[in-house]
């Protein structure tokens, strides 16, 4: 028997992820969006802390209420300017502007893809990629390897 799935507003996520993290637990549920591809896909299943716990840090992913529209976001930060963090979607071009801290939720310590652990991205291997993408080469990448599949067929 398959599990029953409940969808949630922004704003409700937020507050059953502050009221985890309020007793020291870790929020585990199901990402929905293609900004974190390929690293984090949509449907992917990612498990966030309490800041805490695991540092905000350069090439961490954390979840974050965004600034502006106030809704619920998982990307990557990919520098720091004035207490503010900058995060940026691993997929896309624009970043998300200055965030502060008392905005950022937590950070991903796992993501689960097809019932197993999904590691890349969220690894040692996250300071390159944020400095990939704080530069561009990360999206430039990526056009490369559409352009290369693309071709192929």
């Amino acid at each position: 028997m398959k599990p029953s799935e409940i969808s949630f507003s922004s704003v409700s996520l937020i507050e059953l992820i502050k009221s985890a993290f309020a007793k020291n637990s870790s929020f585990r549920f199901k990402v929905t969006g293609y900004s974190m591809s390929p690293f984090i896909k949509d449907s992917d299943i990612v498990t966030i802390s309490p800041l805490p716990l695991s540092p905000a840090a350069l090439g961490r992913v954390v979840a974050f209420i965004h600034p502006g529209n106030k809704k619920l976001i998982i990307h990557r930060i990919i520098g720091q300017n004035s207490g503010c963090f900058i995060l940026k979607g691993d997929r896309i071009a624009e970043i998300d502007g200055l965030v502060p801290k008392e905005n950022i939720l937590g950070c991903v310590i796992r993501v689960e893809r097809n019932n197993k652990d999904a590691r890349l991205g969220i690894g040692v291997e996250r300071r390159l990629i944020a400095f990939l993408s704080k530069n561009g080469f990360l999206s430039f990448i990526f056009y490369c390897g559409r352009l290369i599949l693309f071709r192929r067929e």
